[in-house]
């Protein structure tokens, strides 16, 4: 007669590594997400200033998500770089302080109320200090609110993690007495974990208010240095056996041809700005601001492209 095998019980550190990974996974997704959604918002927001100031609508670039965010890569390297400075900043002092405000009351109060000042006195003293350059302020708005949220909740985060006999002190015998009485969770954890979720919200709304704001004026830049040195931008020469019409873009030299040929007319002094979508979004090389002009030349016959690189 045989005995039965006894039920065989999952290892613990199995079952601690599945969950680690199931939890980094989670994690590493919604980060790879949210910059995603970043770097399209940012490179959408680049694009249609881009447009605007040059007098034509992006949507009828037809642009595609994956020309959103390679659009917005080489702009956001600054940027990046900063905030991955200032990650690291804030990793290498957050121990710190957590260190030098446990069971020291009055650091803890002093370091917590001055970090949760910072909601008001970082957006006041950028406010002050941008007052030499106005133009800065709408980005300025934004950033420097998202800093004085961001080191609030910081502020909010050493508090809890820096209570008086915090986690390092061992549980008293009273305390061990009157473990089994308290409530399953305490009503703080609760209500922190609800509040998480507002305050990640609301970070998220001006990371990306941040973001589009950068984005606007770095389009608008990106399109005055265009323009600004239309000289070093490659031309384009326009060969047509009908006439396009083109005499009264400033700037533009059409020629036409007396003899037989392919093609009758020639237009020269045009700038290549965009391609997308079988179209050629050209301006003149006399392009103004307070005469904007963007010629949109569809790819067809009777039509010959030549691209001139100066």
């Amino acid at each position: 007669m045989s005995t039965p095998e006894p039920l065989r019980t999952p290892r613990s550190g199995a079952s601690s590594i599945r969950a680690f990974l199931v939890q980094a996974g989670a994690t590493m997704a919604a980060q790879v997400s949210l910059l995603a959604a970043l770097l399209f918002y940012f490179g959408w927001k680049r694009n249609q200033a881009f447009s605007g100031y040059l007098g034509y609508s992006e949507s009828q670039l037809n642009s595609s998500a994956q020309r959103y965010v390679l659009s917005s890569i080489a702009a956001l390297f600054d940027p990046l770089l900063i905030v991955a400075g200032v990650a690291l900043l804030w990793r290498i002092a957050d121990p710190l302080l957590v260190r030098l405000s446990t069971d020291r009351e009055r650091l803890r109060s002093r370091v917590c109320s001055g970090l949760v000042s910072c909601l008001v006195v970082v957006p006041v003293c950028t406010w002050a200090f941008l007052r030499l350059s106005p133009r800065w302020w709408e980005l300025g708005l934004p950033a420097s609110l998202t800093v004085g949220v961001l080191l609030a909740c910081w502020a909010g985060a050493l508090w809890a993690r820096t209570q008086a006999g915090g986690e390092n002190r061992p549980p008293t015998q009273d305390e061990d007495e009157t473990e089994g009485q308290r409530a399953p969770g305490p009503a703080w954890l609760t209500w922190s974990a609800s509040l998480a979720v507002y305050v990640l919200g609301l970070v998220v709304i001006l990371l990306f208010w941040t973001a589009g704001t950068f984005a606007e004026i770095q389009g608008r830049g990106a399109a005055k240095s265009l323009v600004a040195h239309l000289g070093d931008t490659t031309s384009v020469t326009v060969f047509s056996d009908k006439d396009l019409r083109l005499y009264g873009a400033p700037g533009v030299r059409p020629t036409v041809f007396d003899s037989p040929g392919a093609y009758r007319y020639r237009y020269e002094g045009l700038k290549l700005v965009a391609y997308s979508d079988g179209k050629l979004f050209l301006i003149p090389s006399g392009w103004t601001f307070d005469h904007p002009e963007v010629i949109v030349l569809p790819e067809q016959a009777g039509i010959r492209v030549e691209y001139v690189y100066p």
